[in-house]
């Protein structure tokens, strides 16, 4: 009976390995985000008009994050389940180092803030104002995104 634990201990160890395909697919992803964040900055200096320019480089910030994201979680989850990454000359230890899931989910947490305020300011750029309770309603809009970019600082 206790081979068959130890059997059973092992093939859960081993079955640690089906995470690669989940790590894989966000490298893959943080990758695509990255060229076309390369190719919206690319599109954006191409441009002569500041109005076109602004839209785009918002965009290429998006979508930086968005790779920025992929890319932590595809290493913070192999780092949980496969193996601890030795980066050469200790750098970036502060962004790759993931201890536990609620590591990971506190930096996800923040360059998902980040995107949010990306996108709040992208459209604030289209934004309209026809009466005095738009300005408070976007000064108050304004006001949230900073008490949440203050309380993510304060938990880290």
């Amino acid at each position: 009976m206790q081979n068959m634990g130890r059997w059973f201990e092992s093939l859960l160890w081993q079955a640690r390995w089906a995470m690669l395909i989940p790590v894989l697919g966000l490298l893959v992803g943080g990758v695509y985000f990255a060229a076309l964040t390369g190719l919206e900055v690319i599109a954006a200096l191409r441009g002569a008009n500041p109005s076109i320019i602004l839209p785009k480089i918002i965009n290429a910030v998006d979508l930086a994050l968005l790779a920025a994201v992929l890319i932590i979680f595809a290493l913070g989850l192999y780092e949980l389940f496969i193996r601890k990454i030795e980066p050469p000359n200790n750098q970036l230890t502060s962004v790759l180092v993931v201890e536990s899931l609620d590591d990971l989910k506190n930096k996800l947490g923040q360059v998902i803030l980040m995107i949010m305020i990306v996108k709040f300011f992208e459209r604030a750029q289209d934004f309209k104002p026809t009466a005095a309770l738009d300005y408070l309603l976007f000064a108050g809009g304004v006001a949230l995104l900073a008490a949440a970019l203050w309380m993510v600082r304060g938990k880290s």
